[in-house]
């Protein structure tokens, strides 16, 4: 049998990584042209915007668009309101899901704990919308009322715990139990050996707990812009602020957008090899 023969009946190997790196050019192209788009109309003068044709390249470059978002002070004072709403969420959602998903993972086996497992993942899972009113007059009943830090940092509780619960319990459910067994024999306290020997096997899993935690109460729209607007303004609220009478500062809302975007990228960025790691913990069974 001839060569072309036998291969007639084989598949273009060639043919097929073409396609594939065809389609991955196009997946590019899509998933970084909303970014350039964002960067090229941050640098881009106003009257340049307000073309009927776009253009793909700006013509004037204003590189102090980044330097006049912040000519408002209420631009730096809605990032840092940010950072300290969104890390001291994610501290409260890590230190009660984490002790919330350890009970799960090894006191409440079996239907019991699926059931309750379930229940408190079923919380993410209605539109927030619908508890939106509810929500306004329950925390506007409080002693702090609704434009406040605590608000915030309490309400994303209600979207972050669960998460949070529910992948500390996988990531715990995982980490063998016979190191902490091993422990008891040589005198430890159940509390001892969660913190000196179970806890560090699941630092990969709640870093990435952590940054989806965070990454969650830093972009929230919905309830800040319900909920806060005098005394606490997070980033997302203050962005549709940049307007000049009638007209959007497009320029202005990009070059924002693209700060606001820095913290999550560099948290991303230090942290990564834990964010692997963590998410890929239970995968791989031996």
């Amino acid at each position: 049998m001839s060569r072309t023969a036998a291969s007639a009946g084989q598949p273009n190997y060639r043919l097929i990584r073409y396609v594939l790196l065809a389609f991955l050019v196009i997946w590019l192209v899509f998933t970084l042209f909303p970014l350039y788009f964002a960067v090229i109309t941050a640098l881009k003068p106003v009257e340049e915007i307000n073309r009927m044709v776009p253009t793909f390249w700006p013509e004037t470059f204003r590189i102090d668009n980044f330097s006049g978002i912040f000519a408002d002070p209420g631009s730096l004072k809605s990032l840092i309101d940010s950072i300290i709403i969104a890390s001291a969420n994610t501290a409260l959602s890590l230190v009660l899901g984490t002790l919330a998903g350890y009970a799960l993972a090894r006191y409440l086996r079996g239907a019991l704990g699926e059931n309750l497992a379930f229940f408190i993942l079923s919380q993410r899972m209605f539109p927030p919308v619908a508890i939106l009113i509810p929500i306004f007059f329950l925390f506007d009943a409080t002693p702090w009322g609704t434009d406040s830090y605590i608000t915030l940092i309490l309400l994303y509780l209600v979207f972050n715990m669960p998460l949070a619960t529910w992948l500390m319990m996988v990531f715990f459910r995982d980490a063998p139990k016979e190191l902490e067994e091993a422990a008891y024999l040589d005198g430890y306290t159940p509390l001892r050996a969660f913190f000196k020997v179970t806890l560090p096997l699941v630092v990969p899993g709640m870093i990435s707990v952590a940054m989806l935690c965070w990454i969650f109460a830093w972009n929230e729209y919905l309830f800040a812009n319900l909920l806060t607007g005098t005394t606490v303004k997070t980033f997302p609220v203050h962005i549709p602020t940049f307007v000049a009478g009638s007209q959007t500062l497009w320029n202005f809302v990009m070059a924002f957008s693209l700060v606001a975007m820095l913290p999550p990228v560099i948290l991303f960025i230090i942290l990564r090899r834990y964010m692997v790691r963590g998410l890929s913990l239970g995968v791989v069974k031996g």
